[in-house]
């Protein structure tokens, strides 16, 4: 999801692109540690080089062969893919292989998919180290938004700034913090677990002015009207995306808000097919699996209630399949079909359960329906119990000869087709977690 606001503007161009192609100064913490003061930041001043501190155990389960081996292959073609849509110029990926531009979120998935190809051994050192610094060389130079925060779309080719009308801009389009916080991730597995690349890294960091990405400690976004120039400031908060967020924020010192990091804080319980749901309470929550498998994936879930909320968004999904027989593994992909091309698949929002709609709000849509890769590999890595094997088993048809599709439709189990760069890099950290069984940003 990033922010609810994230592909209101540009994700009909991206999903224009699928169809015609027949087919998203605070204070310096010990690095991994989180800074909970209740203010907002300036520019951070991280440190770097110590490990960061131990994650909540993960429990370990035995992978049998096939399954590892399932996991190498599926990851060693999502990286083939991501490798042939990679620009040489910037180091950037596209978001997928006929459409040039790409989120900042999608940014940082190329550095993941990198960093896990390298792990795995798809890539040599070498091949690694150009990769990584072409791409740190291009965030370091971009423009940004406002002088500020990085801008929601670049072209991969040029590194240039795209607005909220899919055109090339030196002004840019807003930024999303929630976007933000997953580059930061991600430049904070760099830093720790690869300290040579930690100057370069804390650099591109240092160029964000973070009292405007937050706002009292809380997650602050920005859209910009292509036409008007007028601009919607808003609070990105969804349950799930804000913890992820927040969490990568204070990694490298900017002071959030305490409360923010907390599942249980400001949200209200609904029931999903006798599954207790939290959500947050202002009432416009989309809850999603894609933040919850990427908390268990790249930190480990630091708190037995975020460990716990997790678990129940996959019982909802499970529960819904136990009830209507259809197979179930829900979150927001981009798809080759009409109207919006880009679709939120969402456990719960606004009063209704397993709900779809495209970018916006009130884009309600009974169809597409579908069972996503990303969740499937993703929560049978963090998760695995005998109903992730089932969807797991369920989207093996996604794959294709160009790589792994967004998933399979509920009611034929037909793929979806459309591999894109945000699946890919899912499909190759779940591989990276499972055949390691820990996070990984753990010791």
């Amino acid at each position: 999801m990033r922010s609810r606001k994230l592909f209101t503007a540009c994700s009909l161009v991206i999903g224009a692109a699928a169809g015609s192609s027949a087919c998203s100064n605070g204070q310096q913490p010990v690095p991994g540690s989180i800074n909970t003061t209740s203010a907002q930041s300036s520019s951070p001043q991280p440190a770097v080089t110590a490990q960061p501190v131990a994650q909540q155990p993960t429990t370990a389960t035995v992978v049998t062969p096939q399954e590892r081996q399932l996991y190498l292959d599926a990851a060693r073609t999502s990286w083939n893919f991501v490798n042939r849509i990679t620009e040489p110029s910037t180091g950037l990926a596209r978001a997928h292989e006929k459409y040039s531009y790409v989120t900042l979120w999608d940014i940082a998935g190329v550095i993941a998919a990198n960093y896990t190809a390298h792990e795995l051994a798809f890539i040599n050192d070498a091949t690694y180290d150009s990769h990584i610094q072409r791409i740190l060389a291009t965030l370091s130079t971009v423009d940004l938004f406002d002088k500020a925060a990085f801008n929601r779309i670049y072209d991969a080719k040029t590194g240039r700034m795209v607005d909220n009308a899919s055109k090339i801009s030196n002004v840019g389009a807003g930024w999303s913090s929630v976007d933000i916080g997953r580059l930061l991730m991600w430049l904070r597995i760099l830093a720790v677990k690869q300290p040579k690349y930690a100057p370069l890294a804390t650099q591109i960091v240092r160029r964000l002015d973070m009292s405007k990405l937050l706002n009292g400690g809380y997650l602050q976004g920005v859209d910009l009207d292509p036409k008007t120039g007028k601009r919607d400031i808003f609070t990105e908060n969804e349950i799930g995306y804000q913890q992820y967020a927040l969490s990568s924020f204070a990694m490298w010192g900017a002071r959030i808000n305490p409360a923010g990091l907390d599942v249980r804080s400001n949200v209200a319980v609904v029931n999903v097919l006798g599954v207790r749901l939290l959500v947050t309470s202002p009432g416009n929550d989309r809850v999603m699996s894609e933040p919850f498998i990427m908390l268990g994936m790249e930190t480990g879930f630091r708190s037995p209630d975020l460990a716990r909320e997790a678990a129940q968004v996959l019982a909802a999904q499970a529960a819904r399949y136990q009830r209507t027989g259809t197979v179930t593994a829900v979150t927001e992909d981009a798809l080759p079909d009409p109207p919006y091309y880009f679709y939120y698949y969402s456990v719960y929002h606004r009063g209704k359960s397993f709900v779809v709609e495209g970018p916006g709000d009130n884009m309600y849509v009974d169809k597409p329906r579908w069972v996503s890769s990303k969740a499937a590999f993703g929560w049978n890595a963090v998760l695995p119990n005998a109903y992730t094997q089932l969807v797991l088993k369920t989207v093996r048809p996604a794959l294709t000869p160009n790589g792994w599709g967004s998933g399979v439709y509920e009611d034929t189990l037909q793929p979806t087709g459309v591999p894109s760069l945000n699946t890919a890099a899912l499909i190759m950290e779940s591989a990276l977690y499972k055949t390691r069984g820990r996070p990984i940003l753990a010791n």
